[in-house]
């Protein structure tokens, strides 16, 4: 299954010169991928353009056996990213799988800026080398985002408490150190007192900026722990006293973060409960068309 598939028109220039960055990127970082690219328009079996392969040549790469693919429904939908280089390639692919969203981006949406990757088909090859800079530069950024997410932080979990949801530490840092996690942690020491904003943000900050993959929150009921991490964007905070619901926390809400009560559950179910938010995955489909829509909450147009 290709993991990461760049999109753009023909498949003859853009997007396997964004795939070949792409790859050398994760290369550099120690992370693994299976890359490839395709096109909304695209016949099968083209090569890439002459000034492609030029300046792929001057940047180190070998285009000489791609091949144009068109960039199917069954492909974008088995992609765990799709990386388009337009907003118009993104709507075509939206249109075409809708049940990919959230999981298709434009490459600069991904890179955490905005704007299109400017089309050289056709044009000399200075405008072929600005577009590779262009897209040099993106990949890159897109790369870092991929490895907060692919990287060593998908086997960090960070645990925080106050002195009421203290009582769960233990039971729940065993379950993780027990799935192979590597468990940070933050709260008071026992008979310490600590306001529970205070260590929602710090564990809430850290999921958010992909130091921890997930996180972990306990207090006396979960409530303000949860009301707490889902202040800071990016995250989705579910409060969960059961395994069912913490599964589905994962499978529907893509929840990042788990919020319990040490007064309303005991260690044992504590760990059944932690134990079933690391088995949960995201089902994508529908559901990522609605935690699209959660983020946009975050960036309200008015």
């Amino acid at each position: 299954m290709t993991q990461v598939l760049f999109v753009c028109s023909g498949n003859t220039c853009r997007s396997p010169l964004a795939a070949a960055l792409f790859q050398r990127a994760l290369v550099r970082r120690n992370l693994a991928a299976e890359v490839g690219s395709a096109g909304v328009s695209a016949s099968d079996g083209e090569a890439a353009s002459g000034p492609a392969q030029e300046v792929a040549r001057e940047w180190g790469f070998d285009l000489s056996r791609h091949r144009s693919r068109r960039a199917a429904a069954d492909l974008v939908r088995s992609a765990e990213l799709v990386l388009a280089m337009t907003e118009a390639h993104k709507r075509q692919l939206l249109q075409m799988a809708p049940e990919a969203a959230g999981r298709v981006f434009t490459l600069a949406e991904y890179a955490g800026t905005q704007g299109d990757v400017d089309d050289p088909f056709g044009q000399d090859l200075d405008r072929y080398r600005a577009t590779m800079r262009q897209i040099e530069t993106l990949t890159e950024r897109a790369a870092d985002r991929w490895e907060r997410s692919h990287g060593h932080a998908r086997d960090r979990v960070m645990v925080g408490w106050d002195h009421a949801g203290r009582v769960l530490r233990e039971p729940v840092v065993e379950v993780l150190r027990q799935a192979g996690l590597q468990v940070e942690e933050t709260g008071p020491e026992e008979g310490q007192p600590a306001d529970y904003p205070d260590v929602a943000r710090q564990v809430a900050e850290a999921v958010a900026s992909g130091k921890a993959a997930f996180g972990v929150l306990l207090c006396g009921t979960g409530i303000g722990m949860s009301i707490a991490a889902n202040k800071v964007r990016g995250v989705r905070a579910a409060l969960c006293h059961d395994p069912f619901s913490a599964r589905m926390a994962r499978a529907h809400n893509d929840a990042n973060v788990l919020a319990m009560g040490g007064r309303v559950i005991g260690p044992g179910p504590a760990g059944e409960v932690v134990r079933a938010f690391l088995e949960g995955k995201f089902e994508g489909g529908r559901h990522g068309r609605r935690v699209e829509k959660i983020a946009g909450l975050e960036h309200p147009s008015c």
